[in-house]
Parts: structure tokens; C-alpha cells; sequence
């Protein structure tokens, strides 16, 4: 049921988030926003009436709403999501330099051609061979180049009948067309007291429950040691995202990080990454706002399909 009051608190950003072609939406300072459009890219737009005041008024009553706190002085950042399923991150006070650090990423429901992730039709052949076969994947890109919607695109490629087991710390994979699968849910801070539980937690079940098919959606610091678990299972087709530059670097550097970061401690990652991920698909966004497929790497074989943006022959 939707709340007048509310709607009304939250209309200075919603007349910008609320647009479809909107991915995101950012601030860094009083009366000053940055929007990024899919097909414009990146422009400034100077509104007066998004005050500091007004953006800590809505922080505010999103931290009532979702029973979290926010207070300028003590407690100066939130994360959580809108009406919408779009992410909302601030931050403010004194850890900004301009005292405000807002950034919106918009969630609304788009499924991009595969002209538009600039494959030919042999990559997407490719694709959609290695998604039918059960292949594990992981895509890697930096932050908000489409990785998200490039998996939920995949997604699409799996016979409906199978198990699919989702595990995530915020909904974002599109797994209702499969009618016996499940999405888990994490609890992104420990000991809140939500009555959710964490990954461990999470990933105990998760191996309890039959899964034929297991999504990570993005690997944090949070999830790593658990998603290595996963993908030691035996399962086939696992699909996750995670931050990285390259390939390379998703199977070489960026889990090694996480699960340092995390304090656990675990040997030889990469070369257990290696003998498990069959492909790693990298995205990334270009200046008109479109994001596109640059890179494909099957560490296995050590062969790449795809190389900045170039067909490979094999």
C-alpha cells in the first residue's frame, strides 16, 4: 500500500530515478546531480530544490522504513532499497570532503538485445552453448557496467524445470520463471537481529536442498569463502558476478582479496578457480551509456573467445 506522505518525501529523486532509461543516478554535492542513461550516458543537472537538508530528510525517513538508523552525527550512512528495487547508498558528514556522497543505481526491468551487449551471432551461439551445458560462469566487470542484467539475460537459456537456487543480500536474479527454485536471502550486516541468517548460515542449507543449479549474484568480502564452497560441491552451473578488471584478474586477484579481507585464510584460489570456472565473460561500460561485452576466457583450456572485442580463432 503505497504512502502519500512517503512518495511526497521521496519525489525530489524520484523525478530522476524514476525515468526507464535511467541506470544511475549520483550526488556529490548539494543541488547538483549526475545521471547516467543508457544510450546518452553521463550529464549534469542542477536542481536547487535537492538541498543537504532534503537528502538527510530522506535518509531519514528510508532509515525509519527499513527499521535502520540514520543520523547525521552518529550513524551518517545508509544502504537499502527503494520502492522499485532500486539501490539506495548515502553517506554524509565529515568522511566527504563536499559532505554528501549519494549514488542511486536504478533496477528497472530491462532485458538488453544481444546487439546491444555488442556480441555477433557466433558469440551469442557461444553463450548460449555454454549456459544449456551447465557450464560454470562467472562475470566480472567493474562497477555498473551491466553484469546483473547480463546474468539475469542468461538466466533465460535454462530449461524452466530446473532446481535454481539463488543466494543473494539483496533480490536482483530474475529466478521466478523456475517453478522449483528458491531465492535465499543474507543478512548483509551480522548480529542485526532480523531473524535472517548469514552466509555460513545460508550456504549450509544451501547444499541441503538439492540444488541443480547455484547463483551467487556479486561476490563481496561477505560471500567468497562460501561461493568457493559452492562451486566445490560438484554442482554444474554455478553463475556468479564480481568487481574485476579482466578475466584475469577475477580468477588471479579479486577472490583472493575478498577472502582476505574477510580473515579467512585459503591456499592457492586462483589455481582452484582455474581447475573449476569453465568461463569468465567480462562487460563494460562505454561512454554512450550502453554496456557491452569485451572479453570471454575459459581459464580450463587457458583459451580466450573473446579478446578486446576481437573474435579469437581457435
Amino acid at each position: 500500500m503505497s504512502n502519500p506522505l512517503f512518495e511526497s518525501i521521496l519525489e525530489p529523486l524520484k523525478r530522476y530515478y524514476g525515468d526507464s532509461q535511467t541506470v544511475e543516478i549520483r550526488m556529490s554535492r548539494p543541488h547538483q546531480v549526475v545521471t547516467d542513461r543508457r544510450g546518452e550516458g553521463k550529464r549534469v543537472v542542477e536542481d536547487h530544490a535537492l538541498t543537504q537538508a532534503v537528502i538527510e530528510t530522506i535518509a531519514k525517513s528510508l532509515g525509519n522504513l527499513n527499521g535502520l538508523n540514520f543520523e547525521d552525527d552518529k550513524s551518517p550512512k545508509l544502504s537499502c532499497i527503494l520502492p522499485g528495487g532500486h539501490r539506495f547508498e548515502v553517506l554524509v558528514g565529515s568522511s566527504v570532503r563536499t559532505g554528501l556522497s549519494l549514488a542511486i543505481r536504478c533496477k528497472h526491468p530491462f532485458t538488453p538485445t544481444w546487439e546491444q551487449v555488442g556480441v555477433s551471432p557466433a558469440i551469442r551461439e557461444y553463450l548460449i552453448g555454454v549456459i544449456r551445458s551447465e557450464a560454470n560462469m562467472i562475470i566480472s566487470g567493474a562497477t555498473n557496467t551491466g553484469k546483473t542484467t547480463l546474468l539475469n539475460k542468461l538466466l533465460t537459456e535454462i530449461d524452466p524445470n530446473r532446481r535454481v537456487v539463488a543466494v543473494e543480500d539483496t533480490p536482483e536474479l530474475h529466478i521466478e520463471p523456475f517453478w522449483d527454485g528458491v531465492g535465499l536471502i543474507a543478512a548483509r550486516e551480522a548480529g542485526t537481529g532480523s531473524g535472517m541468517l548469514d552466509w555460513r548460515q545460508l550456504y549450509d542449507h544451501l547444499m541441503r536442498i538439492t540444488p541443480d543449479h547455484i547463483l551467487f549474484g556479486e561476490i563481496s568480502t561477505q560471500n567468497a569463502f562460501a561461493a568457493l564452497a559452492a562451486l566445490n560441491s560438484g554442482v554444474t552451473g554455478f553463475m556468479c558476478t564480481i568487481h574485476a578488471e579482466s578475466p584475469w584478474q577475477a580468477i588471479h586477484r579479486k577472490f583472493d582479496q575478498n577472502i582476505a579481507w574477510s580473515g579467512a585464510t585459503m591456499p592457492r584460489v586462483s589455481e582452484f578457480l582455474s581447475e573449476l570456472v569453465d568461463v569468465v565473460v567480462q562487460i563494460k561500460r562505454d561512454a554512450d551509456g550502453w554496456r557491452r561485452i569485451t572479453d570471454i576466457w575459459e581459464p580450463r583450456k587457458d583459451r580466450w573467445v573473446l579478446k578486446d572485442g576481437q573474435e579469437v580463432e581457435a
